[in-house]
């Protein structure tokens, strides 16, 4: 058993981390609102190192969660991205430092890649060290945590390793999803029913744009955290599958208008709804791999039946 801090551990994937590690670990939450959970807990910023500081000590490792997400941007400045996620994280690392924490584990994003028409992907699988040019100030937050982190890495006994999850999914925006890319990609996908729980997005997520189901995501965050020897990273935390039911390739030359250089043609041969970044080095680095693809997420959400009795989900999602 390891005495863990988690930090954000509160929040939506927060909570799918601590409930993964809760029966093997010691888990302590530090967050700005109290966990649903049964954990002990610390309501507190990462902004006030004083009061925070007395959390770390006895404490064997850190998992770093607490930011402003991507979808703040409605209710944060960019100012205030930079300094909960800059400057919290510089705090956090810190604390751990002084405290003598052993591990610390990094929630980054692919947001610090800023795949996207202003830098649409270099070649195909995209790979860890694929050049990262931020616009935006939650990609750009992200960007400069992962620097913070390399300078601890760097200067600190710490075993740091950084994660760089894609669009965690939630049971509750399954349905949003199969929506909104049955408008985009068509054929259009029956109607079904909508629960007052599922909370949708009020964008419309590229089809291109990979995704990794809140309960993968909590393990890959306990493998990080476990793994004898598994080096800084980054690592990408994606599932093996887009979100549609169309081929990868497809969608991402509609959305970028040309196909970048492919460096695994027999990937997207064997698998045409691949996804575009490549999560081999996190296999080989920390023993992690997705366990649900698109289907296995819609089975479990709705049932077998959660579509369309006259179209399976391996028709529609293989």
């Amino acid at each position: 058993m390891t005495r863990v801090l988690v930090t954000g551990g509160g929040g939506r994937l927060g909570r799918h981390v601590v409930a993964e590690l809760l029966p093997h670990h010691d888990v302590t939450v530090l967050d700005h609102i109290a966990p649903e959970a049964d954990v002990p807990s610390i309501v507190g910023s990462i902004l006030d190192r004083d009061s925070i500081a007395p959390v770390f000590k006895g404490q064997d490792a850190v998992i770093h969660l607490a930011a402003h997400d991507a979808d703040a941007s409605d209710r944060v400045e960019e100012a205030g991205f930079i300094r909960t996620n800059v400057e919290g994280t510089f705090n956090v690392f810190d604390l751990a430092q002084q405290a003598g924490i052993k591990r610390f584990v990094h929630c980054s994003s692919v947001a610090a890649l800023n795949i996207s028409d202003e830098n649409p992907p270099e070649r195909l699988p995209i790979s860890p060290d694929h050049p990262c040019r931020p616009s935006g100030a939650y990609g750009l937050s992200k960007k400069m945590g992962e620097a913070v982190a390399q300078r601890f890495a760097m200067t600190s006994d710490m075993e740091i390793v950084c994660l760089r999850p894609t669009l965690v999914v939630y049971d509750w925006v399954v349905h949003t999803l199969i929506t909104t890319s049955a408008t985009v990609d068509g054929p259009p996908l029956p109607a079904m029913p909508k629960k007052p729980e599922w909370h949708g997005y009020d964008e419309i997520i590229p089809g291109s744009r990979s995704w990794v189901s809140g309960v993968d995501a909590g393990r890959a965050f306990r493998a990080a955290l476990e793994h004898p020897a598994p080096g800084f990273g980054p690592y990408f935390v994606a599932a093996t599958d887009n979100h549609t039911h169309l081929p990868t390739l497809q969608l991402v030359e509609r959305e970028f208008g040309s196909l970048p250089e492919l460096h695994a043609l027999e990937r997207f041969s064997a698998d045409p709804r691949a996804s575009i970044y490549d999560v081999a080095p996190t296999t080989a680095a920390l023993g992690w791999q997705p366990q649900e693809r698109w289907a296995d997420l819609i089975t479990r959400v709705f049932g077998p039946d959660g579509l369309d009795d006259s179209r399976s989900l391996q028709e529609l999602f293989p």
